[in-house]
């Protein structure tokens, strides 16, 4: 207040100079002194009235026996009702604790519930918020009563106290209160052991309200309907959606609280709530549109991350503001913008392969369509690459978009496998690698495989195949095992006629070191050395029966670095 006053005759001060106040005789200076001085007291008793009327219309609590002071007699049951001045509880789930009654039952800080020091003053109410259910719905509420009746559209600052009580088997979060113009009871048609209130709550707890040691703020903003003049606080969630948490599962959850220093105050002397206007549809040329708050409150978060009190719509959706008076709570508004016409998007570039064709359509909703190939209607059908564009028209104006076709075909000669191979490495079967000569979009071999490369071990043909857009690409490869170093046939006729009269080893740049022959019962009966040896079908200088006899070879090659091998089989010989 101190700083106010000094502010107002700095003014005065001020207007004293502005005005060029000088008094050209002692009279009329005393006479002028009397009348600042006089006038200065005027301007202090204003200024001290004021701010009064300010403190006061932000600080009054309205609501009639806050914590709970005054009763009608001290309480020597637990029952709520006909206990409390100007307080009211329903059936016989609130209840009253006073620190003029017996300790141990119903006095404080010490009950039947536990421990719990009046967060101010000697009382403190109770209710059942959540009730075992096996044993039906019961609910308990207090109602208190305000001083006077709530303004229309003014805000006020609602706000109650509230501790777990110590033989709670868990919390819950749905601790709320209801303002109203009537006193509220439960449903005429309530029957059997169902109590419990279902009511648009407009203050909600923010937390599952654990804390069974401190005092819990539930508190919030809310802007007055017009005529209310009662609170209610209590649970008015149904079970289901209760959000609760049990602290001993294998018992049922039963749930109360202590309840003090219940508040409603004017949140401020000309706070208007957000109210940000009714949903619009606008033209795009009409953004940004401003989007405004009103003033008075401590901070603003809005839907675009803006924390000031006036922003830009930049672009059509829902926008809302969240108004925050610290301490008290927030109230929150939105307003959707949408745009009168669609924005004109023929999308992204696109390719098209020989002989297709494809339909570019426009958003529906213009009044005008005009396309540069001279078309009017909202979509085309075009085959061939080029550019093209569209013009449309509707109240808002004019919009333009274009969209580029490019031709594409199938490529030719892109995969390559190389030419026919053989796994043959110094005369060993090797694994050979196959891979392409580029990189592909997709990769498919006849093997099943889809890498870039494989490896293949088996003689046969391979086949890579690649999915283009507008078709396929493929290579193939032969390859073939290790050519044989050396084979002999499997007879021959030793007749003297000049053909197949010896047995012998065909042989690819191989050198022979020897050649044995053994008979059915592995009896050697014939062994050469040189440089191609070979059997004439002879044994001791005898001719040898037909039948099929093995042999043994023993040879070199330049495949294996000219290290000696060995070569086993049989041969039939006939007459």
């Amino acid at each position: 207040m101190f700083i106010v006053l000094k502010l107002l005759l700095r003014h005065l001060r001020g207007y004293l100079r502005k005005t060029n106040f000088k008094p050209n005789n002692p009279s009329t200076a005393i006479y002028c002194s009397g009348w600042v001085i006089l006038n200065m007291k005027k301007v202090i008793i204003t200024a001290v009235f004021w701010i009064a009327i300010t403190i006061s219309g932000r600080a009054q609590n309205l609501v009639l026996n806050p914590s709970f002071e005054e009763y009608t007699e001290c309480p020597n049951t637990v029952q709520f009702e006909n206990n409390v001045k100007f307080w009211f509880g329903l059936y016989s789930t609130s209840f009253y604790f006073n620190a003029c009654s017996n300790p141990g039952y119903f006095g404080v800080p010490n009950n039947n519930w536990g421990y719990q020091p009046a967060l101010s003053g000697n009382a403190y109410a109770m209710v059942m918020v959540y009730y075992m259910d096996y044993g039906g719905d019961f609910k308990g509420y207090i109602e208190g009563t305000f001083d006077k009746i709530l303004t229309k559209d003014t805000l006020y600052c609602v706000s109650y106290y509230v501790s777990l009580c110590n033989g709670s088997n868990g919390a819950i979060k749905n601790l709320d209160a209801f303002m109203s113009d009537t006193l509220v009871d439960y449903p005429p048609n309530t029957v059997g052991e169902h109590y419990t209130l279902e009511l648009p709550a407009q203050i909600r707890s923010q937390q599952l309200l654990t804390d069974s040691i401190n005092w819990a703020r539930v508190n919030g903003l809310y802007k007055a309907i017009g005529g209310e003049k009662y609170i209610t606080i209590g649970n008015f969630t149904s079970r289901a959606n209760t959000t609760k948490v049990f602290y001993d599962p294998s018992f049922d959850l039963y749930v109360t609280y202590y309840i003090d220093d219940v508040s409603v105050e004017q949140a401020g002397i000309g706070l208007k709530a957000p109210d940000l206007g009714k949903d619009t549809t606008i033209c795009r040329s009409a953004l940004p549109i401003h989007l405004s708050a009103p003033v008075g409150y401590d901070s603003y978060q809005w839907s675009n991350g803006a924390t000031i009190r006036v922003t830009d719509a930049t672009d059509q959706g829902k926008y809302w503001v969240k108004c925050i008076i610290n301490g008290c709570g927030e109230l929150y508004d939105e307003k959707i913008i949408s745009f009168d016409t669609p924005l004109l998007q023929l999308g992204n570039d696109t390719v098209i392969c020989k002989g297709e064709n494809i339909v570019i359509p426009a958003q529906p909703g213009f009044n005008k369509y005009r396309w540069s190939t001279g078309d009017t209607t909202q979509s085309i059908t075009v085959a061939s690459a080029g550019i093209y564009s569209i013009t449309t028209t509707d109240r808002c104006g004019q919009q333009t978009d274009t969209l580029r076709v490019a031709m594409d075909s199938i490529p030719t000669g892109l995969i390559k496998l190389g030419n026919d191979t053989t796994m043959c490495r110094y005369g060993t079967e090797t694994p050979v690698e196959l891979t392409t000569n580029t990189q592909l979009p997709n990769y498919y071999w006849n093997t099943g495989d889809t890498t870039a490369s494989i490896t293949v071990t088996e003689r046969g043909m391979y086949t890579l195949q690649s999915w283009f857009r507008c078709g396929l690409v493929s290579d193939s490869i032969f390859v073939n095992e290790c050519p044989p170093a050396i084979f002999f046939p499997n007879a021959f006729t030793p007749d003297n006629d000049g053909k197949n009269d010896v047995f012998r080893a065909v042989v690819v740049s191989t050198k022979v070191d020897r050649l044995i022959i053994f008979n059915r019962w592995g009896q050697k009966i014939f062994e050469s050395e040189g440089l191609f040896p070979e059997w004439d079908g002879t044994s001791n200088n005898e001719a040898s029966p037909i039948g099929l006899y093995a042999y043994l070879v023993y040879y070199t090659d330049a495949e294996s670095g000219y290290i000696q091998k060995q070569k086993r089989g049989t041969v039939m010989l006939l007459r």
